[in-house]
């Protein structure tokens, strides 16, 4: 449990064959409260950007200049890499002040297009195609979506991967009337991080426990034979992604096949608490 919140709730679903095998949903967490995705947003900000190459809006072998020619980034950094987490940009730009209630409220789109992306070429580690996970890659992701359209994150994810797969609870607004809420061990209430500008399609997604489920369910069975899932990771049979905001954890992940689905949530819990939880059940549905 964190050090610094005094409440602390987890949810969890493993379906098998489309038969519900393992769940619980924590008090906090009943519908209709609003639940963070953390990085699991990124899944869908890939699934955009794959989309539109789909439909030859995106050319994803294109330099990253060719969309943000402010950038300066070498010229062999192209969409795709953005993408894979082998750009070879960092995990976060300089000056996000961890120590702060919200490190990412700064980086509106103004900001970020201003003071992060004419630096990106100096925080370029003059690699790519190896992979380091970055929250920037995808916040500059975001923009090349952002700037190749003419349209908002929020409405490409809507238009493109939300409604098609029937997410009418999943959004970007932390609802005051439906976020959830942790307490500090004083009484205050804890404040959420709200990812600003372009760290929405790093992080920005929120929705029911029931979405976040149905999410998991409807990706797994798109058609992905013969091919990776765009933004997944790979771990052994398990195709998966997680998040982790402040005080809440997130993992979802789905197999080969799409049979076997599982969804963690936590709130109030430590960080890789929702990864440890997935890993669990999965080890027991396996033992079935």
């Amino acid at each position: 449990m964190s050090l610094t919140v005094r409440d602390r709730s987890i949810a969890y679903e493993v379906r098998r064959g489309g038969v519900v095998t393992a769940t619980c949903v924590g008090e906090l967490q009943q519908p209709p409260t609003l639940l963070e995705w953390g990085s699991v947003t990124k899944t869908v900000t890939a699934q955009v950007a794959a989309r539109l190459a789909e439909r030859g809006e995106l050319d994803l072998a294109a330099p990253v200049t060719t969309y943000l020619p402010d950038a300066e980034l070498p010229t062999w950094v192209d969409v795709s890499s953005l993408m894979s987490h082998t750009s070879g940009l960092p995990r976060l730009p300089q000056g996000v002040p961890f120590a702060a209630a919200d490190p990412y409220a700064r980086f509106t789109t103004t900001y970020f297009d201003e003071h992060v992306v004419p630096t990106l070429g100096t925080l370029h580690d003059g690699t790519v195609g190896t992979w380091r996970y970055s929250n920037l890659g995808y916040a500059v992701l975001t923009r090349v979506v952002e700037r190749r359209t003419g349209q908002d994150w929020s409405g490409l994810a809507r238009d493109l991967v939300l409604d098609p797969l029937g997410l009418d609870e999943t959004t970007t607004w932390h609802d005051p009337e439906r976020i959830a809420r942790l307490h500090t061990w004083t009484g205050k209430v804890r404040s959420t991080w709200v990812d600003t500008g372009p760290f929405i399609g790093a992080g920005g997604l929120l929705s029911t426990f029931d979405d976040l489920c149905r999410y998991a369910q409807r990706i797994a069975a798109a058609p992905w034979t013969g091919h990776r899932p765009v933004g997944w990771m790979r771990s052994k049979d398990l195709w998966w992604h997680n998040g982790h905001n402040r005080d809440q954890g997130a993992l979802v992940g789905f197999d080969d096949g799409g049979a076997t689905t599982v969804v963690v949530h936590t709130l109030g819990h430590r960080f890789g608490t929702a990864d440890h939880k997935a890993a669990e059940l999965i080890r027991a549905s396996s033992s079935r």
